[in-house]
């Protein structure tokens, strides 16, 4: 082969319709080849009822990724239509037929992959996302909406209209009614209706990303490129000539069969439906899967790409920190100090890049419970955290966030507490680790007041000294570091010391 002196790396991704094989050159992040799976029994979106075609297909990928001498390769999998035991049995099953292990995805992992892609891949994406633009993700379960602005990610929401669930409301409202068409434009309506006050009084033209409509694709992104642009009036043109077409029709006009049909109405109505709601003026059809995603996420863990695309993890926390009214002077002061602590201290925690991100995470959102009750805020925190996954993190990592937030400030965690009990023995001194971290730090802010300029620390046997160096009264900083510092002491075996230092003016 040609590219054996190149670094391929190979990406295989299963969705609950097919699954897909990219064998990537990470420098340049080419793919070299591809192979797709048949489509998955249509009566059924569950993987339980497709586990020989999966099984069949994946090892089909191996063979090919073996002829082109790929050594690195790894397999993820949407779950976004799977609870966490279900995933754990189905991943078994693949393993039996494989020898394959699978990394099951989330919604908000699925749309940070998506959403880099594009930032990366998209050609000109700088020049669109100058102005306001959107990403439209669709997915089995849910669709995800992106918005950026002046080349940055603002925001992103997610709707319960995934593939499988249009589907089913299609087939049920089919012999329901005599227009199912205008019924199912109501369904979409309703799920959208929490996003009017979002946009209302909104005038500003946009752009529309859509991603994943891969019929849509087909019909009009031109063989060997990766986006499609039109204008609203164009897409209004040909939404006016499908929206009461037959399906035989439409089937036709996309070369699509029976199984691909039902997708495509709920599709242009959605679509429609987000023209009007955010002032689209153009539209850009992309192929940029998640698959993309994986690759670039690859070549920055490998350090090839150097891109820092954590950002977006960092603004979605800074959103749900401003949505519950906490103080962003605080938020930003507690990181600073814990971030200094987590550098300094290396060589007794033995975390890495991702645990500090997570660090700096916890940070931003561990008071968002006082919107709730100031008493116990804390665990308001926590399960407000657990119902608002953060894009890009894991389950796992989602629940780090949850329990560092819930341990940050007067409860410590404890062996007989049933939700620090559920947790990995690895990921349980994790949480011990950081919540011990943004305790102090947390506690040289108590006041609110800012009154610390810096800190510097200084190991010194079984004692870790911080010097706060500040002219003000520091009594109340003083005593909230007693309090919160016994945590530190009992994870690390070092007793953390206090120590002002003023400055000279």
């Amino acid at each position: 082969m040609s590219y054996l002196a190149e670094k391929l790396y190979g990406i295989i991704y299963m969705t609950s319709r097919q699954v897909n094989l990219s064998i990537i050159v990470l420098r340049s992040l080419r793919v070299i080849e591809g192979a797709t799976s048949n489509f998955f029994d249509n009566r059924s979106y569950e993987y339980k009822h497709n586990i020989e075609t999966i099984a069949t297909a994946l090892n089909g990928f191996l063979r090919l990724l073996k002829g082109y001498g790929v050594k690195n390769y790894k397999f993820w999998a949407n779950q976004q239509s799977l609870d966490a035991i279900s995933a754990r049995y189905l991943g078994e099953q693949i393993y039996i037929r494989t020898s394959l292990r699978v990394r099951w995805l989330n919604t908000s992992q699925l749309t940070y992959y998506k959403a880099t892609a594009i930032i990366t891949h998209l050609e000109n994406f700088k020049k669109i996302s100058a102005t306001s633009t959107f990403l439209l993700s669709l997915g089995s379960e849910r669709v995800s909406f992106s918005h950026f602005s002046k080349q940055k990610f603002a925001s992103t929401w997610n709707i319960d209209l995934g593939t499988a669930q249009v589907h089913e409301v299609s087939a049920a409202l089919k012999p329901e009614t005599s227009n199912p068409v205008e019924v199912l434009d109501d369904y979409i309506g309703s799920k959208l209706e929490h996003l009017r006050h979002v946009f209302s009084g909104n005038k500003e033209p946009s752009s529309l990303i859509i991603q994943d409509a891969a019929a849509i694709n087909s019909k009009y992104i031109p063989a060997g490129k990766s986006y499609f642009t039109m204008d609203s009036v164009n897409f209004d043109t040909v939404y006016q000539k499908l929206i009461n077409s037959s399906d035989q029709f439409i089937m036709d006009y996309f070369n699509v069969d029976e199984n691909e049909v039902v997708r495509i109405v709920p599709y242009f109505l959605l679509i429609h439906k987000i023209i009007k709601l955010t002032n689209v003026e153009k539209i850009i059809l992309t192929n940029i899967t998640v698959s993309d995603g994986l690759a670039l996420e690859r070549a920055r863990k490998v350090g090839i790409n150097k891109q820092h695309l954590e950002k977006i993890i960092i603004t979605a926390a800074e959103n749900i920190a401003g949505r519950y009214l906490t103080s962003k002077s605080h938020r930003e002061n507690v990181s600073k100090i814990a971030l200094h602590l987590f550098d300094q201290l290396k060589k007794i925690h033995h975390l890495g890049k991702r645990e500090r991100l997570l660090l700096q995470i916890a940070c931003i959102v561990d008071d968002i419970g006082n919107y709730i009750n100031q008493q116990g805020h804390y665990r308001h925190s926590a399960y407000i955290l657990e119902a608002n996954k953060l894009i890009g993190l894991s389950n796992e990592e989602n629940q780090i966030i949850a329990e560092v937030s819930r341990y940050h400030s007067s409860e410590s965690p404890k062996s007989q507490q049933p939700h620090f009990q559920k947790l990995d023995p690895e990921v349980q001194m994790k949480v011990a680790k950081l919540a011990a971290l943004l305790r102090l730090a947390d506690a040289l802010d108590d006041s609110r007041e800012e009154k610390i300029n810096k800190i510097s620390v200084s190991l010194r046997g079984t004692e870790m000294i911080i010097f706060a160096y500040s002219n003000q009264n520091l009594a109340l900083e003083n005593w909230s570091f007693h309090n919160k510092s016994d945590l530190f002491e009992k994870v690390f075996g070092i007793k953390p010391v206090l120590k002002q230092r003023r400055q000279v003016k």
